[in-house]
């Protein structure tokens, strides 16, 4: 698996939500996995803020994985994204593609905190990619020795 965060982020739902569903949500082998398309784009079409929202995907080798191993990435990821924030204050629409031979998982998530209405930017490159790489690491770690979804410890050692 790899994990890629996309630099588009300015302007309305369309783009992305198009791109992503097919303009007449139609794209072939695309398929809204968690979220709320409706909710997310509203999120977007109705932000203030310059950079409007955070879109990427995990990407697999294989053409599909179990349903509970795509739940618990997609759950570890959010984490990631939360960064110890409530799961109700970041809205995170998830989106599978399966039409390029192999398994993408799509995010989108408006960059809002949802209880505070103030700007939230869950991925600043230069800040992140190092955490969001090792959490990538210790996914593929995993799911080669079949623990995958597995609680690890904290520890602040």
């Amino acid at each position: 698996m790899i994990n890629k965060f996309f630099k588009h982020g300015i302007g309305g739902s369309a783009g992305v939500i198009d791109y992503l569903l097919g303009k007449e949500r139609d794209r072939a082998d695309a398929l809204v996995i968690r979220g709320e398309e409706t909710i997310t784009s509203q999120l977007i079409d109705s932000s203030l803020f310059k950079r409007k929202y955070t879109s990427g995907c995990l990407s697999f080798e294989e053409n599909d994985i179990s349903e509970d191993k795509k739940q618990a990435l997609m759950d570890g990821f959010e984490r990631e994204v939360r960064a110890g924030l409530d799961v109700q204050d970041v809205n995170v629409l998830w989106i599978e593609h399966k039409d390029k031979g192999r398994l993408e998982l799509n995010f989108v998530i408006p960059n809002l905190h949802l209880s505070t209405g103030k700007s939230f930017t869950p991925y600043v490159h230069k800040i992140d990619l190092k955490r969001f790489d090792t959490w990538k690491d210790i996914q593929n770690l995993d799911r080669k020795s079949g623990s995958a979804g597995m609680p690890r410890p904290i520890s602040y050692a």
